[in-house]
């Protein structure tokens, strides 16, 4: 997050324990300063929070050195004795909030969790630098399926008096272009606008419709005739390959976006690519980058974007 702390916190005594351990964040490069608007260095350097602590003045000095314009963070938090407005939060407030690692809930964090992983390693350096600090400042984590994705966030919003560090992702589950997306989708992504929650709801079916070729054809584990579903895949349309379901196969078709296959990709399409397809996301065959651009359609643009909303 971008931080920006009061003069008037910081001369406070009664702050000054939870801004010394604001300091630590910065030291590990979980947050940095909010250097717009009020941003004075100088004169929280003569605050009684800094002026009489030489190892909160070394802390803070070495924390304002660093390049304050780079990175990903894009949420801002005002710390404030008295505060008023949205993401305006006590010392002691702010700190909790600070300490929280930034949580990514998706369906289910074995299969989407790669995917996130991978999308963010290869299209956003300078999130996926920050995703590795020490203390792992973003973690991914689920309940082992949709339903409760809803009931969660809300959950969490309802015990705590100012916004948690929280983004949602699911599939929409749409079977054809233009389709709605699932009951589940829609509760959450409702659920998360009432809250001011980032969430995103991809755009393709599912998460393996975003795979590369160089990652899909590399498949671990694969059956014999993968080299030819692989081809067959390649000559579905875009529309078909964004909501084709990836490990089933046509047997869960329910709309005529296929109706045009020849006898053949129908037949070595059927049963799909089988269940492990998220093992493809963890492969090293070189970057993918230049093929998920291609792929995501600005999908997956639009998700980091999201995620760094929250950072």
């Amino acid at each position: 997050m971008r931080i920006q702390i009061d003069v008037g916190a910081a001369n406070d005594p009664d702050s000054h324990q939870w801004l010394e351990r604001m300091l630590y964040l910065f030291e590990d490069e979980w947050h940095v300063w909010d250097t717009t608007g009020q941003w004075n260095p100088k004169a929280l350097l003569a605050t009684t929070w800094i002026s009489g602590n030489t190892r909160a003045k070394e802390m803070f000095v070495a924390s304002t050195n660093r390049d304050l314009s780079s990175g990903p963070h894009e949420r801002s938090v005002r710390v404030t004795t008295t505060p008023e407005a949205a993401d305006e939060l006590t010392p002691e407030e702010a700190v909790r909030l600070a300490e929280e690692p930034l949580w990514i809930l998706v369906e289910n964090r074995f299969s989407d969790g790669p995917f996130v992983e991978r999308v963010v390693k290869e299209l956003d350096q300078s999130l996926y630098n920050l995703w590795n600090r020490d203390g792992e400042p973003i973690r991914i984590d689920s309940l082992g399926g949709k339903g409760q994705m809803a009931q969660l966030v809300a959950h969490r919003l309802q015990k705590s008096r100012y916004r948690p560090r929280l983004v949602a992702i699911i599939d929409s589950d749409q079977t054809a272009p233009g389709g709605p997306a699932s009951r589940e989708a829609l509760r959450l992504q409702d659920t998360c606008n009432r809250y001011n929650l980032p969430c995103w709801v991809l755009a393709k079916r599912e998460a393996e419709n975003y795979l590369p070729l160089i990652l899909l054809s590399a498949q671990p584990h694969a059956r014999a005739d993968h080299h030819q579903r692989v081809a067959a895949w390649e000559r579905l349309t875009d529309d078909q390959k964004n909501f084709f379901d990836m490990k089933q196969g046509l047997r869960t078709a329910s709309s005529g976006l296929f109706n045009g296959l020849s006898a053949h990709d129908r037949a070595i399409l059927n049963n799909g690519f089988g269940s492990n397809l998220e093992e493809c996301w963890k492969l090293c065959n070189g970057s993918a980058k230049q093929e998920l651009i291609i792929r995501g359609q600005g999908d997956l643009e639009h998700g980091i974007e999201l995620i760094r909303r929250e950072v």
